[in-house]
């Protein structure tokens, strides 16, 4: 019975070990994944490419205790729902305060939607006529419109799973989105126009939080994020400053513009 006992023990024992081995190898590998898709790790041969330099260069952007390690810190903010596109230039490199990637030279632009799976239509447009306003408001003379004709339109507003496209003839993304968490949508410099939400997320127009442990539901802003995502369709890239609209990870509630965001657009368009 005793060797039976620990036989069973060490096997137990054993597959903890095994068990966590795995956990780990798993937050390694999403670790590096993750550092690379946001330019951490650069996609070019010039830029950085070592690791612990990516990890520290991540923890200096999101304003965490600067390791190199791993920690659980570290870990719970790549774990975080965000925005699909990079943080910092090719190089790895961090940008301070806002930073621009190109601009409309018209001022008055249209843009044509289709709709997600989780309000009614009105009530999308709606949102959406709302999150262009904080940038009409910021820069006024910036001038949005919405219009039922996609070839009139200058930003193109879809909603898809995994792999995806668009609008009605528009060609494949090259982004596939990740299912329900992490990357909630992502956008085009200008002046491509492309905007696109994962349809796997649950979107509310403010998000929401209930329940909680295993019966708690979480839904997203989907007026942050389209402010966001506007954002990135309007030439402004991530930025640094936590308090800022353009900060990477979602933001629940009713959104507001930092002068950080409000400087940025302002430098574009007046």
């Amino acid at each position: 019975m005793f060797v039976s006992l620990m036989v069973f023990s060490l096997l137990f024992a054993g597959r903890a070990i095994c068990g966590r081995f795995e956990e780990e190898k798993d937050e390694k590998d999403y670790a590096l994944h993750y550092l690379t898709q946001y330019h951490y790790i650069s996609p070019t041969r010039s830029g950085n490419h070592n690791a612990t330099k990516a990890i520290e260069n991540f923890q200096k952007f999101f304003d965490l205790p600067v390791t190199g390690e791993l920690d659980e810190d570290t870990l719970y903010q790549m774990n975080k729902p965000r925005c699909g596109l990079p943080d910092v230039d090719v190089n790895g490199e961090r940008f301070k305060r806002y930073a621009t990637l190109g601009k409309w030279y018209k001022t008055t632009l249209k843009y044509y939607m289709t709709y997600g799976d989780d309000m009614s239509h009105a009530h999308q447009a709606r949102i959406m006529a709302r999150a262009f306003k904080y940038w009409s408001d910021a820069a006024p003379r910036l001038n949005f419109a919405k219009t039922n004709n996609v070839g009139a339109a200058n930003f193109r507003i879809s909603f898809g799973r995994r792999a995806h496209a668009g609008v009605s003839g528009e060609r494949q993304c090259g982004h596939p989105f990740d299912g329900p968490g992490r990357v909630l949508a992502h956008a085009y410099f200008p002046s491509d126009g492309r905007i696109h939400f994962d349809n796997d997320e649950r979107y509310t127009e403010t998000g929401a939080s209930s329940g909680w442990w295993f019966w708690k539901k979480e839904s997203q802003s989907l007026l942050a994020v389209a402010v966001h995502e506007i954002g990135h369709a309007l030439g402004l890239k991530h930025s640094n400053v936590k308090g800022s609209i353009m900060w990477p990870t979602a933001k629940k509630g009713t959104p507001t513009l930092h002068s950080d965001d409000i400087n940025g657009i302002r430098s574009l368009y007046g």
